[in-house]
């Protein structure tokens, strides 16, 4: 058992994924809940609404295993509620992956999926994507996270081995650490601006280190890496940037619960 094994079995994670529908969550998440049995994936569209997500995601903390929130977690405000859980489990570490899809390809896997639980026409796929395209927010360093991992197309895979698991878990916990007691949290000044960036297989490189995390001097936080629209991969070309980003993120319990019903809130 190595390192990172060792870590896996003593320590608790809420591993957050963040990306848009077809950008490749699912399909990781399910092969870390096999590969990886202290991970418990919860996904909504299995459970059906959030507060059932929220209420395994309790339980399988209290029983002493790790989680894989299996989501969109599109903006501030949806990644909040799952770093508020962690907070109840003393010592449970709060990873992110961003699924850094390009727009195009997401709408590719879209067009001919067929097994998604709760979306049943390609029509109706793209419909929600581009909902939640027009809303994608990407994590700030201030959120309450603590390791972060941009996986590009090229590092993922349609069939995950246990070894490819391994590898991205090792990756984020090599990513750089973050304070977020320490981190600014500043405005955006584009604010509104959608998923951009990776139709021109730019993906997060201006801001984003090899590793994961994000670059300065100091293998920080870079000014175009975080909390900004320019560095988000969700681009579609010809799209104005009209978006409907809420400031602060702060959607009310009742208000968030209308937006699960009426975008029926899906993942990939």
């Amino acid at each position: 058992m190595n390192a990172l094994e060792e870590f896996i079995k003593e320590k608790q994670v809420v591993l957050l994924l963040v990306g848009l529908i077809g950008s490749g969550k699912s399909t990781f998440a399910e092969a870390l809940q096999e590969h990886v049995p202290n991970f418990r994936r919860c996904n909504q569209d299995d459970l059906g609404d959030r507060r059932r997500v929220e209420s395994l995601a309790r339980l399988s903390l209290s029983q002493g295993l790790s989680v894989c929130i299996d989501r969109t977690n599109f903006d501030e405000a949806q990644r909040a509620t799952w770093i508020k859980i962690a907070r109840e489990y003393l010592g449970t570490y709060v990873w992110v992956i961003v699924f850094d899809t390009p727009y195009e390809v997401c709408i590719e896997r879209l067009r001919v999926r067929t097994n998604h639980p709760t979306i049943k026409t390609p029509t109706e796929a793209l419909s929600v994507l581009s909902r939640f395209q027009s809303q994608y927010y990407p994590p700030a360093p201030h959120e309450g996270h603590t390791r972060i991992l941009n996986l590009r197309t090229p590092d993922q895979s349609p069939a995950y081995t246990r070894a490819h698991v391994l590898a991205i878990l090792q990756r984020v916990r090599d990513a750089p650490s973050i304070d977020p007691a320490t981190a600014s949290r500043h405005e955006p000044s584009t604010r509104g601006r959608g998923y951009r960036g990776l139709s021109r297989g730019r993906g997060y490189r201006d801001s984003w280190s090899g590793a994961g995390g994000y670059r300065d001097s100091a293998r920080g936080y870079g000014a175009r890496g975080y909390n900004t629209r320019e560095s988000s991969p969700y681009s579609r070309p010809g799209r104005s940037d009209a978006g409907s980003w809420r400031q602060g993120g702060s959607y009310s319990q009742r208000r968030d619960d209308d937006r699960d019903r009426r975008y029926r809130r899906t993942d990939a």
